[in-house]
């Protein structure tokens, strides 16, 4: 049996253990009386564990809202169904907030697929490349005329979230060290933006023409397509501030 054969195999077995075939029996020497099905029980419950204690770890403030155990089933059904695809276990999990959302458990919590997408989008701010911030002095050489026609280039650390639940107050409420209050999460939507500054991930709400204006500038347009999907804000105040926060890493004239 080739190696990528047995692997894939062996992956298939600590799954579903139904998959256990002859072929892959004769692989396995006997262990003084012990079947193998309950050797592969063993590690098929260390793998699960290892990867749910990994995502455990990553949504803290998930935890929080609807407990442990409740998160830690949903983890473990999510593992067995998505096993890593890369080797960097930090980022394993990314593609938890779409499981979440179809989690028949979870169907009467509709806030929990934007929350965890949150938790994630924080997680991957985090751990992205540490691109060099822009220096507004460089835009300095740029004619006075052109400027409507820059494009900026994001760093990696950036994001943006909308959702129709008030994530920023429910981000808020699972900080608190006692969750004492009931929190109302049906009177408005959140816009956000999860950056880093240094070694910080940080979140901020933004209002809606500012989300607009960053999402086009995000998207490729020009400063003056932006701003005319937006309206009835400073430009340029805008601009000096997310230049001041370090959003972005270069510029383009179209």
């Amino acid at each position: 049996m080739r190696l990528n054969d047995f692997q894939e195999k062996f992956k298939n077995i600590i799954l579903d253990p139904a998959r256990l075939d002859d072929d892959m029996r004769a692989v396995f020497r006997d262990d003084r009386g012990v079947c193998l099905e309950n050797r592969l029980k063993i590690y098929r419950n260390n793998v699960i564990r290892n990867l749910a204690d990994a995502l455990l770890a990553s949504m803290p403030m998930t935890e929080k809202l609807v407990g442990r155990d409740f998160l830690d089933q949903a983890i473990r059904a999510y593992v067995v169904q998505n096993l890593p695809a890369e080797g960097n276990i930090n980022l394993y999990g990314v593609t938890f907030p779409d499981f979440i959302k179809a989690y028949e458990p979870a169907k009467n919590l509709p806030y929990l697929s934007d929350m965890t997408r949150l938790e994630w989008t924080q997680q991957i701010v985090y751990y992205a490349p540490d691109d060099a911030a822009l220096d507004p002095a460089a835009l300095a050489e740029v004619p006075h005329d052109r400027l409507p026609s820059l494009r900026f280039a994001f760093r990696e650390s950036f994001a943006l979230i909308e959702s129709p639940f008030p994530l920023d107050e429910i981000a808020e409420f699972c900080r608190r060290e006692q969750l004492r209050e009931t929190l109302d999460i049906g009177h408005r939507g959140a816009k956000l933006m999860v950056f880093r500054m240094e070694f910080k991930v940080e979140l901020a709400t933004l209002a809606d023409t500012e989300y607009v204006f960053l999402k086009a500038l995000h998207e490729g347009n020009t400063i003056a397509g932006a701003a005319a999907m937006a309206s009835d804000f400073d430009l340029a105040a805008v601009l000096q501030k997310y230049l001041g926060l370090g959003i972005f890493k270069g510029f383009s004239l179209a």
